[in-house]
């Protein structure tokens, strides 16, 4: 009885662990994003078998590239009062361990994905490169543009599960990738507007913090702009059928960026944590009505 509950102890703390390695929230999000882009893709004409691949994939490519972009900033995240308790930080696994494990993971899912079709596989793959090469390696340290090739990485979900279902990049499926890379633009400078001092303490060169807390929010603002074009393209581009998505997405658009045209002037802690709680189901919110209008379409 003891050693059942001992081992019962242990999978509960690894299994903390490894959500805490993979940011966990963060990375169902990217999932959803790739699994709502088959739906939208295919609406109720999907492949059972397809959909627990494109699960599997996301699971473990995400991870996997989560997991090394956790290694390479852990040196970071022990500066950060915000990120210090991560489990590299604080000794819960070592530089090591996390790197094999996510490199495992990595490995696995493009594998899977490329059961899918190449071009699930393409997508995957170049949203390690991005994430890791482009992001985490060349340009987190060094330019507040970073964030903004960050983004394309983490619209590759959205895009390759489009593609799962499609079998080929098309005008729809890059306006997916679009959406989720200006989201996260706008999502990460007010967070970042939000833990300013964390992010000059670890001398992060993130726009806020090199150009001033007013760009942030006007880098922000722009990116809002962006995401309200690319609703009002992907209205055009399903025959003018996508009601829902233009009502809601414009709704929240013009929401944003009035809230951000306030902030222009001056702008609190307070409202940049409120502006980035409003902002984050903003993508999820947009994806879901995509859903609802194809299916209404079909």
């Amino acid at each position: 009885m003891v050693a059942a509950r001992e081992i019962l102890l242990k999978s509960h703390n690894a299994l903390e662990i490894l959500f805490d390695l993979f940011k966990i929230k963060q990375s169902f999000l990217l999932m959803f994003t790739g699994i709502m882009g088959y739906l939208i893709a295919g609406g109720l004409s999907i492949d059972s078998r397809v959909a627990i691949y494109l699960v599997i994939a996301l699971l473990f490519t995400i991870f996997g590239t989560t997991g090394i972009n956790m290694v390479l900033d852990s040196d970071i995240d022990s500066i950060m009062e915000r990120t210090r308790r991560r489990a590299i930080p604080r000794g819960a696994i070592s530089r090591l361990n996390a790197s094999m494990i996510s490199i495992l993971f990595l490995v696995a899912g493009l594998w899977i994905s490329y059961m899918i079709n190449p071009w699930v596989f393409i997508a995957g793959l170049l949203g390690f490169l991005i994430d890791i090469l482009v992001y985490t390696i060349m340009t987190k340290r060094r330019s507040w543009t970073s964030v903004i090739y960050g983004g394309f990485a983490g619209g590759m979900p959205a895009f390759g599960g489009y593609m799962a279902y499609a079998g080929h990049p098309t005008l729809e499926s890059l306006i997916l990738l679009l959406l989720v890379a200006a989201w996260s633009n706008a999502h990460i400078w007010y967070i970042v507007i939000y833990n300013y001092d964390d992010y000059k303490r670890a001398e992060i060169p993130m726009l806020p913090v090199v150009k001033g807390v007013r760009s942030g929010v006007m880098g922000s603002l722009i990116h809002v702009y962006i995401m309200l074009t690319l609703i009002v393209i992907y209205f055009i581009l399903t025959g003018f059928s996508a009601w829902i998505t233009l009502a809601v997405g414009g709704y929240l658009s013009i929401k944003l960026i009035q809230i951000m045209r306030r902030h222009l002037d001056s702008v609190t802690k307070a409202d940049a944590y409120k502006t980035f709680k409003f902002l984050s189901p903003y993508l999820a919110i947009i994806f879901i009505t995509m859903f609802i209008d194809k299916i209404i379409a079909l």
